[in-house]
């Protein structure tokens, strides 16, 4: 079986007695991954001193470690559209399906569940779907100008994405979602089945009939965790703290206002928290009475070396009909896919190794041919969903205690839009987008 990579299990947390000395009092970021790392960095760029506590042994090796590794405003739209959700109820209890919902699971998602068809309807779909896009799109934005600026180095490719169909209906519902985007400023061209292998030669020997595709021309790809790093270096360049190893055992809070955060190591006295624990900060809030409507959808991926391995695939190519995507990322290339509705459980399901390695073969049945698998790396990661697919930014009830969490799918790809966004409002500056769509209270 493929090896399990770093992002699929949790690191035993060392030098429990080691005290952290404050003689300052920053902003405490709890969270190093790719949400909690872009608010660091803009609060730094405002002038704000940050401390960022993660639990894990280094940045980014938990959800942001081995994503599909896509920037995408093109994949704006929540997943709860009405096919979404049958696709999840058609696949209960099933282990190689697309989407899994686990009977267990049903108690903690109740509720959320609730909200999260009742945000399936045609009217709030897409205006979550706007704000989403205007988000994404602000996100894009910031990541080209810091890539430009500092000379960040993560397998970055500004080629673009494309959609690939299966059947003429699914290709004309995709082309009906794209122009709805278009008013939003995301281009795009429509491509048949020739043009589809112009564009990405290695798709001539599908398993099945292509029936058309849509590439969108300015999406990026690139490594979210080799990212990571490079804001991890770009932190600490400006001052910033990074301490790993830290976790969050308890949030205190005194009059409705924050006090102190306990960690493994020390308690730590402080005006300003903002969590950012992905999945796992509904749990943070749980323990203060505030209810967070943030869940886990574990996702799955498979990263293979393809070095000298010839006439591989160039382009990222996302096949809508089975939630699959495949993404070159410099001498390697990662498939990814499924979503599995299952709380906190990490078990590995071989049926979901299988999934992935079928998918890899009926795309690229060639390409497929020259690899060994089992020299692939496995990895899995608990997507932090909200019931209306936009993230919680900003303040909570209680004073002082910020959110970043809830961006499902799109962690990179609205990460930076979403650090910037809280940062303006953690200071009183005038945002650059409207951020009533994303706010914590909502």
């Amino acid at each position: 079986a493929p090896a399990l990579g770093a992002g699929g299990r949790r690191f035993k947390s060392c030098c429990p007695d080691q005290i952290i000395e404050m003689n300052e009092k920053p902003t405490i970021i709890i969270g190093g991954g790719l949400q909690g790392l872009a608010v660091a960095n803009a609060l730094l760029d405002r002038g704000e001193e940050v401390l960022v506590l993660e639990r894990e042994a280094g940045v980014g090796l938990e959800t942001s470690f081995a994503n599909a590794g896509m920037i995408t405003p093109s994949q704006a739209q929540p997943w709860n559209s009405v096919s979404d959700i049958l696709d999840i109820l058609s696949g209960i209890g099933k282990q190689d399906s697309p989407m899994l919902l686990k009977i267990s699971a049903l108690p903690s998602l109740f509720f959320w569940g609730l909200s999260f068809i009742r945000n399936s309807s045609k009217s709030r779909f897409n205006t979550n779907t706007e704000n989403i896009c205007k988000l994404a799109q602000y996100s894009l934005q910031l990541i080209q100008k810091s890539r430009k600026e500092y000379g960040l180095k993560y397998d970055h490719s500004d080629k673009g994405t494309m959609k690939i169909f299966r059947s003429d209906l699914s290709l004309k519902r995709g082309i009906e979602e794209a122009k709805r985007l278009k008013n939003l400023g995301i281009r795009f061209k429509v491509l048949d089945s020739e043009q589809v292998i112009e564009e990405e030669p290695q798709l001539k020997n599908t398993t099945f009939q292509i029936a058309g595709g849509i590439i969108f021309p300015q999406d990026e790809t690139g490594d979210a965790h080799k990212f990571c790093l490079e804001l991890e270096s770009l932190i600490r360049k400006k001052g910033g703290r990074i301490h790993t190893n830290t976790e969050i055992r308890k949030i205190l809070v005194h009059k409705r206002k924050v006090n102190s955060i306990v960690t493994n190591r020390v308690e730590i006295q402080t005006k300003r928290v903002v969590v950012a624990a992905g999945s796992w900060s509904y749990l943070l809030l749980k323990n203060l009475g505030l209810s967070l409507p943030v869940r886990p959808v574990k996702g799955y991926s498979l990263t293979l070396d393809i070095t000298g391995v010839k006439d591989v695939p160039s382009l990222a190519v996302i096949d809508e009909g089975v939630h699959t995507a495949i993404t070159p990322l410099g001498n390697r290339i990662r498939i990814a896919g499924t979503a599995e509705f299952v709380g906190f459980d990490d078990d590995i399901h071989e049926q979901r190794i299988d999934y992935l390695s079928n998918m890899l073969q009926a795309i690229y049945p060639s390409f497929y041919s020259k690899i060994d698998l089992e020299e692939s790396t496995l990895w899995y990661g608990f997507r932090p969903m909200s019931p209306d697919g936009k993230p919680y930014i900003g303040q909570t009830k209680v004073k002082g205690l910020y959110l970043n969490t809830g961006h499902g799918h799109l962690g990179w790809t609205l990460a930076m839009g979403s650090g910037a966004l809280l940062a303006d409002m953690m200071i009183g500056n005038k945002t650059e987008i409207d951020s009533n769509p994303y706010l914590a209270t909502r």
